[in-house]
């Protein structure tokens, strides 16, 4: 069976490889110019930087099982079971990618057809799916069962262009699903961090969740800092120059690193982490061959966004065997 996957986020990349798995034709379609959504690697002036998703947990024994593939492939390693003096905090490993996040969703796509910086401007049911392109090149993919695992906001966007109504229950689901957001700024400092292992500090300074050297955490080979603001200081700046409101998160984060931030860029993630989800894991309607999941659904962690996508897949599988 062909099945087109809109949304190359953890969650599509799992879907993906375990319908690929099951001896489907898999196309994953983003709108981006690589696959893994929040869990994203950018190179700057000579640094690698997480700037999303830090670290996963392997709670689920599904996901561990994946996680001992990526871990042969060389894709992540260990990186810490316990906060320095937080104790309140679970034990639980974490595990980052070997030299960026992003590892793990580069492997579980390497068997899929990738249709990247496609932006599907709406999808329509015949016989089969056909999901259209806007601009672009104008691409057209046809596909027997489509999945789609982008935020929900974006998914009830791509419905009502497509005039196409799941029903009053599952509609209003989706509408109910809500995201924090979050302001994060990305920097390359003159010299390395005071932090030690592992690199990084949550809520260290007011207005900052989350502050890290990724040259400490091992992926950078120069000092290099990500910075996420508090979901409060995000929503109340998210309209606001950069430049009116990274200094003072700059000054902040500087004292606890004990360097200065010489150059910098900002990302906007509209849909950081999910704070009321859609009530199930995932949603199937196999009558038309259509599946929705995302951290929207699973929740918030990469773990349970990665579930989503392997419940969904089951479910098209159990359909189609």
């Amino acid at each position: 069976m062909k099945i087109a996957i809109l949304g190359a986020g953890i969650s599509g990349c799992v879907c993906a490889s375990q319908l690929v798995r099951a001896g489907h034709e898999v196309t994953v379609i983003e709108k981006g110019r690589g696959v893994g959504g929040r869990m994203a690697t950018r190179r700057m002036e000579g640094a690698r930087i997480d700037h999303g998703a830090q670290f996963f947990t392997t709670r689920d024994q599904r996901l561990n099982k994946l996680n001992q593939i990526w871990l042969q492939e060389g894709q992540v390693v260990p990186w810490y079971d316990q906060v320095p003096g937080r104790t309140d905090l679970p034990t639980d490993m974490r595990y980052r990618g070997r030299i960026g996040i992003t590892g793990p969703a580069k492997s579980l796509t390497k068997s899929c057809d990738l249709a990247l910086n496609f932006f599907a401007d709406r999808v329509v049911r015949e016989q089969k799916w056909k999901i259209y392109e806007r601009d672009g090149e104008n691409r057209v993919i046809h596909a027997d069962h489509l999945v789609i695992t982008i935020p929900s906001v974006q998914m009830l966007e791509l419905l009502n262009r497509s005039s196409l109504d799941l029903g009053k229950e599952a509609m209003s689901g989706l509408g109910k699903i809500r995201h924090t957001r979050c302001l994060a700024l990305l920097g390359i400092l003159d010299r390395p961090s005071r932090l030690l292992h592992p690199g990084a500090v949550t809520h260290p300074a007011n207005h900052i969740d989350w502050l890290s050297d990724n040259q400490v955490k091992g992926i950078s080979d120069r000092p290099a800092l990500t910075l996420h603001a508090s979901a409060e200081f995000s929503d109340h700046n998210w309209e606001t120059p950069v430049e009116e409101w990274a200094p003072n998160l700059i000054a902040s984060a500087q004292e606890v690193l004990g360097a200065e931030v010489v150059s910098y860029v900002s990302h906007r993630w509209g849909f950081a982490k999910p704070v009321q989800t859609f009530g199930a894991t995932h949603y199937h309607q196999p009558e038309i061959g259509l599946t929705l999941a995302g951290d929207g659904f699973g929740g918030e962690r990469v773990e349970r966004a990665a579930i989503s996508g392997m419940e969904a897949a089951a479910a098209i599988n159990k359909e189609n065997p």
